[in-house]
């Protein structure tokens, strides 16, 4: 039996049945860095937890364009949440981004910018520091036309440096509603959009989540990054 994940949605209770009635295992809930300890949203985040019978995750998105205060956001958070995500922004934040490995995904670096956002450079570290692309299905949809094309045309840049330095990806719906969420079959079918082939979606949403899963008991068991306790 195949375990597929949605790793970028809403805490939305229509998102999550809907989830189940298209056989996910899964999921990872994002909330706004901003918000996130200010607000005590891990009390609302068990809460969900346990009116799903999802294998549910939690974790911030930093929205943040000046590298000092992303590091900043991502020590204030680091170990408080299972995941950490950056949305990506110009080569320079991209390359902060993928330079703290303490980050376990960086959020569409092609979006509003004139190529992939990643270079070689970037390439490199993503593999490195173990640092996960999401490419996010809504980027592509919410849009027809030009700029569609514009943006398919921008993650094929991506994926060839993908192929070429073998940086894990993962595919998400984005999901905002339950209209976003999309079933595994179409999400799959959708990479097709891209110049991606078949089996690699498919990872896209099955093994590189788990690896991306295996990576949080690693965070847990950090004394600091990359000092671990070995239990007997």
């Amino acid at each position: 039996m195949t375990i597929f994940y949605d790793f970028n949605i809403m805490p939305e209770e229509e998102i999550l049945e809907t989830l189940e009635e298209f056989g996910f295992k899964g999921a990872c809930i994002f909330y706004d860095s901003k918000n996130y300890l200010e607000n005590n949203l891990k009390e609302e985040f068990e809460e969900i937890n346990e009116s799903t019978k999802l294998d549910l995750y939690h974790g911030i998105v930093i929205d943040e364009s000046n590298p000092q205060l992303l590091r900043k956001e991502v020590q204030r958070h680091y170990k408080k949440v299972d995941l950490i995500m950056a949305n990506g922004g110009d080569e320079s934040l991209n390359r902060t981004i993928c330079e703290t490995p303490q980050i376990d995904i960086i959020n569409h670096p092609y979006l509003n910018k004139r190529n992939s956002g990643i270079n070689q450079v970037i390439a490199k570290l993503l593999k490195t520091n173990n640092i996960t692309v999401n490419i996010n299905l809504k980027d592509i949809l919410e849009h027809r036309g030009f700029y569609r094309a514009k943006t398919i045309n921008k993650i094929n840049q991506l994926l060839l440096l993908q192929r070429k330095f073998d940086f894990r990806c993962t595919i998400s719906s984005g999901s905002t509603s339950f209209f976003d969420v999309k079933s595994p079959k179409s999400m799959i079918l959708l990479s097709q959009l891209m110049d991606m082939d078949m089996d690699y979606a498919k990872k896209c949403i099955t093994e590189h989540p788990e690896e991306i899963i295996e990576n949080i008991t690693i965070h847990e068991e950090s004394i600091v990054h990359g000092v671990r306790i070995i239990k007997d």
